[in-house]
């Protein structure tokens, strides 16, 4: 009798498992577009704008392995505003800033950058 009710409560467990596949965004799709787009925003560091450095978008994938990276300048602002691939891109900064703080070193963060202009605010904590 035992044997039975663990195997209700596995079954009922499997279901759930495989029902709940279908919720939530899945698999995020990977581009192969060349089409690039303009994206600017400001990038801050713990809360506090950006005094300089570099911000680098890494839009490599599966799809497009040969694609370099697109970097800009930070401006004392805090300000960038560079050119990459639309799809998703890995975001990276890089400066002074980032070198104080080991912790902030593996600093990455996944973007989505649609045609067109995009606005993308980078906080790196």
């Amino acid at each position: 009798m035992a044997r039975a009710k663990w195997r209700i409560v596995g079954l009922l467990a499997g279901s759930v498992v495989v029902t709940s596949w279908g919720c939530g965004g899945g698999i995020p799709s990977v581009s192969s577009s060349t089409q690039e787009a303009e994206v600017k925003g400001t990038v801050t560091i713990k809360g506090k704008p950006a005094t300089g450095g570099e911000i680098v978008f890494d839009p490599s994938n599966i799809k497009r392995r040969d694609v370099g990276l697109y970097g800009a300048k930070i401006g004392s602002d805090g300000s960038y505003t560079l050119k990459t691939l639309v799809g998703e891109n890995a975001v990276r900064v890089q400066g002074p800033q980032i070198d104080k703080d080991p912790a902030l070193i593996t600093n990455q963060l996944n973007v989505d950058v649609k045609p067109g202009e995009n606005t993308i605010p980078v906080d790196v904590k």
